[in-house]
């Protein structure tokens, strides 16, 4: 199997060409192998297929997509390789990267660098020949736009780079008509890049063309002067005979000094391609004194970067380079700025004796003996704007890269100057890297190993050669061995023979120079569980308002210790996370760790209650709440504001949740989780909100509350009911129901009889569901339970619907509409609306039932359930059928059938997909409909649920061609 995006988006199985779609499809696919084993955020995704107009908008067309691609990967064994990543709006596709043309072309040049370096050319020449083969035409060919456009200029600047080094090495092994071949067409796509040039002087003069080597330099240097109004810097590797004035080459002034001051590059750099060709796009750039900001977290590997592009450019900067160590964060303070010129004035000729004492004379000297050099000037590890501010070249010759942990707003502010993130290396990136520094065959022999020490480390590079140096230093031990140790013990690993290198020392130096809010804040978001955070849970954790919390966040942020998720949530790095919980045991009182966790949980506890109440006004809250006391939670004004923060908070409650129960708050867990339960029940996979209960359950059983029990275990069944697991739904209905009556809970016993009834419809029992429904209609009429009528009213129209007694359904549907639409309950008038509009459907009113669907899909907004959501589209599909309007119906089943894939509900996807293989047979598309056909047979294979046989029935058309 080998996918392919070094040119149009290809799978290819044992040389057969596997279809994958449309052009928006294999688009999409291009996107996901290129970020292959990395969350791609929706977001992202949509700017690439269609240039990010209306996200929302292009939301459903990705989710059908997606669906699709997902056949496709599955029918060839990828059953779940394209995921979506729990509470991020990310998919991710995960594949062996060694099947992607792209990812083992990067595999294989990585390993020629290493070859080089220790002088095996012949088989750096058989890895690139390799890699470049791979190329088969423009990559990303089915993406288009600015975006991609970028990527693809990436891309080929990688292949560019590729076969020069493959020209370098066959040059070393005396292959020089064959570098000459490679090298021709280069040269006129890139007629002015220096290191090409000396490249073809090189291979001239190899092949015994030393005259057209000398003539070629000349006018290269001619055309070079002409465009680029500056020398070139040429290195033809000492190969040619020494030039004379004649032939056009400039003797070098040996009196000016050309200071060297950058540190050794790292042999085995990877990753950051992106910044590195913005490095190179902002250095090219016209201008004056062009400067850029390297800032990110502590480790992240910003100062290895910037001595990397360093040497790589150093032949764009002839007059050499000045570094400086500012010592921002470290065990000595950091330089003044004026003892940094005093260096810089030395290293460019000046005695240290002849140095100006006067600040302002140094400074002006500085700028005269930079102006009209090209130099590189690295300001390395800055403390602060002003602490750099004087080192800025003014000249437009000089280039210069400032790397800090703080966000320099100062520069960017007063000077406009660009700043750029170094971010932690991608999966692919990591796994990379620690291969290389451990070496292949060990990376090789034990790969799941590798993986998770590369996901240890969380891609800071730092990290990564702390582990690898641990592992080298343990040859003969087990790479797995090694990982279990390192998960408990990675901040204390020594990465030198100092502990200055220890992560743990690292993260301090940044830590210890913060104010003492920003610092105790650091600290306590440490102790909590979420993966992010808004400035309001902050608060309540620090006991300050809002606003004094967001502050402090902003300042984390500048010194790069937590990053935005959004634009009002922060995320804290794993490592970081780790560091910051191991010192709050250490630095904060139990008592006091105790109480901010105490007001955190009160605080989501309300807050859930606040969005709940907006979206359900007539539920009940569960028993026992807190009052506010110490924290302000969250209030919502409309629907969408509370389902926002439901959707947004969805997989950091789970989190919340389990942490709860741990640090023994028993009632704090089964009181989040009850509360939230009406409102996740809506969308998404039901295997967190089944995890969440249980807990749930055994905090209930530990706490010895009993309504909570109650309520729990009727929860808990309504998540097996929703995953068509009626048996287990129907135990937990009856444990809950004989529960409430041993405690005389008439109200809970109400609903607990609700959804056994439940079962009972689903079950085909349906003479004694309705039995039940009107004991239990009698009952919440009599205690003016609203909600609770207008519900099992509703159950009521489907049981009479199931039985043929159209008239009656209708009328029971209608009666449980009108109070829903009187008592404001929008999930209730979706329901209802969707059953009328099956009862359509059962009738032949394809006119009434389309009325009908987009009443229940105009509210969807604002209710947000999925499942009615899937409901409605696969009737509104069926509808169109019936009307002979194949697109549409064509269209809506394979948004309904997208829709049931994203909610892992493989009844409601099989009966999306039946209407879709009828709407393909209908137009014509016999094997179309045969395909999907078998597909919805083989997802029903998957479950037990009674509806199973209704839907097998209607695809008997399609059993002949399983």
């Amino acid at each position: 199997m080998e996918f392919a995006i070094l040119g149009p988006t290809e799978l290819r199985i044992e040389g057969r060409l596997i279809p994958l779609g449309a052009a928006k499809q294999r688009g999409l696919l291009a996107i996901l192998l290129y970020h292959a084993g990395d969350p791609v955020r929706v977001e992202t995704i949509v700017e690439f297929l269609w240039q990010g107009s209306g996200v929302d908008a292009r939301r459903p067309l990705l989710y059908t997509l997606a669906s699709r691609l997902r056949a496709v990967l599955r029918a060839v064994g990828l059953q779940d390789a394209l995921v979506r990543v729990p509470g991020t709006g990310a998919y991710r596709l995960t594949v062996d990267p060694e099947i992607v043309d792209y990812h083992r072309f990067l595999r294989l040049t990585d390993e020629a660098h290493q070859a080089i370096e220790r002088n095996q050319h012949d088989r750096s020449v058989a890895l690139l020949g390799t890699a470049v083969e791979l190329w088969r035409d423009d990559p990303l060919a089915d993406l288009r736009g600015a975006r991609c456009e970028h990527l693809r200029r990436d891309m080929r600047e990688k292949q560019f780079r590729a076969t020069k080094l493959l020209a370098r090495s066959e040059l070393a092994v005396g292959r020089h008509d064959r570098a000459l071949t490679r090298l021709e067409p280069l040269l006129i796509e890139h007629e002015l890049d220096e290191g090409l040039a000396g490249l073809w002087a090189t291979a001239l003069h190899a092949a015994g063309r030393s005259y057209d080597a000398r003539d070629f330099i000349a006018g290269f240097r001619r055309r070079f002067r002409r465009i680029m109004r500056t020398e070139p810097a040429l290195d033809v590797g000492g190969s040619l005979p020494a030039p004379s004035a004649s032939n056009g080459i400039s003797a070098v002034d040996e009196a000016v000094p050309v200071p060297r001051q950058l540190p050794n590059d790292v042999p085995d750099y990877t990753g950051n391609t992106r910044l590195l060709e913005e490095l190179d796009a902002l250095a090219a750039e016209g201008g004056t004194a062009k400067v850029v900001v390297l800032t990110g977290m502590p480790g992240v590997g910003k100062t290895t970067l910037a001595g990397h592009w360093g040497h790589r450019r150093q032949s764009w900067f002839p007059d050499g380079q000045l570094c400086l160590r500012a010592e921002a964060h470290g065990p000595v303070p950091p330089v003044r700025p004026q003892e940094a010129l005093h260096r810089f004035l030395v290293a460019l000729g000046v005695p240290a004796d002849r140095v100006p004492d006067d600040p302002d004379r140094r400074v002006a000297l500085y700028h005269r003996l930079m102006a009209g050099r090209r130099m590189l000037v690295v300001l390395d590890n800055v403390v602060d704007s002003d602490q750099a501010q004087q080192l800025l070249p003014r000249s437009d010759t000089s280039f210069t890269i400032v790397t800090s942990r703080n966000r320099l707003r100062g520069l960017g502010v007063r000077h406009g100057i660009r700043s750029l993130t170094v971010a932690p290396l991608s999966g692919p990136e990591r796994h990379r890297m620690l291969s290389r520094i451990i070496g292949a065959e060990r990376a090789d022999a034990e790969p799941a190993a590798l993986e998770t020490l590369a996901r240890l480390s969380g891609g800071l590079p730092l990290a990564l050669r702390v582990i690898g140096e641990h592992v080298g230093s343990h040859p003969e031990a087990r790479l797995s061995d090694l990982a279990d140790e390192l998960a408990n013990r990675l901040l204390d690993i020594e990465g030198d023979e100092t502990d200055e290198m220890t992560l743990r020392t690292v993260f301090a130096w940044s830590v210890n120079a913060l104010a003492p809010l920003p610092a105790r804040l650091f600290l306590l978001l440490g102790l909590c569980p979420s993966s992010t955070i808004g400035a309001e849970a902050a608060a309540a954790m620090l006991a300050v308002e809002p606003a004094e919390a967001e502050r402090a966040l902003d300042r984390l942020v500048r010194a790069h210790l937590v990053n935005h998720d959004t634009a009002r949530r922060y995320r804290m790095h794993d490592l970081l996370r780790k560091y910051a919980a191991d010192r709050a045991r250490v630095d904060e009182p139990a008592e006091q760790r105790r109480a901010a966790l105490h007001r955190l949980w009160d605080w989501y506890l309300l807050t859930a209650f606040h969005a709940v109440s907006q979206l359900e006004p007539d539920r009940p809250p569960v028993p026992d709440l807190p009052a506010p006391g110490a924290v302000t939670p969250m209030a919502f004004d409309s629907d969408c504001t509370a389902l926002r923060w439901c959707e947004a908070e969805r997989i950091n409650l789970l989190a919340l949740v389990r942490s709860a129960a741990a640090e023994g708050f028993h009632r704090h867990a089964w009181q989040i989780v009850d509360t939230v339960h009406e409102v996740f029940d809506r969308s998404g996979s039901q295997e967190d909100m089944r995890e969440m209960l249980q807990i749930a359950l055994d905090a209930a059983t530990v706490d010895g509350h009993d309504l909570a029990l109650v309520g729990t275990l009727a929860n808990l069944g309504a998540t097996y009911f929703t995953s068509h697991d009626h048996q287990q739904a129907g135990v937990l209905f009856a444990q809950a129901l004989q529960l409430a009556r041993e405690k005389g809970f008439t109200e809970l016993e109400t609903v607990c009889r609700h959804n056994l009834a439940s079962v009972q419809l689903r079950s085909g029992a349906t003479s004694t569901a309705i039995e039940t429904f009107r004991q239990v209609l009698t009952d919440c009429r009599s205690a003016g339970n609203a909600t609770g009528e207008a519900f099992t009213l509703y159950h009521l129209g489907d049981a009479y619907r199931q039985l043929g007694h159209h008239g009656q359904a209708r009328r029971l549907y209608q009666q449980a509409l009108a109070i829903c639409d009187r008592i404001g309950s929008l999930r209730g008038q979706s329901l209802n609306h969707v059953g009328l509009a099956g009862l359509g459907l059962d009738t032949g009113q394809p006119e009434a039932a389309l009325a009908q669907t987009r009443m229940a899909l105009d509210l969807h907004d604002r209710v947000t359930d999925e499942s009615i959501r899937c409901d409605a589209l696969t009737i509104s599909a069926e509808a169109q059928l019936r009307r002979g309007r194949y697109r549409e119906a064509l269209a809506e089943a394979a948004l309904a059938r997208a829709v049931g894939d994203e909610l892992a509900d493989p009844v409601r996807t099989a009966r999306a997909i039946a209407v879709l293989a009828d709407a393909l047979s209908a137009a014509g598309d016999r094997a179309g409909a045969a395909s999907h056909g078998r597909e919805a047979l083989a997802i029903l294979d998957d479950t037990n649920d009674p509806q199973r046989k209704v839907i097998r029935d209607r695809l008997s058309a399609y059993h002949d061609h399983r």
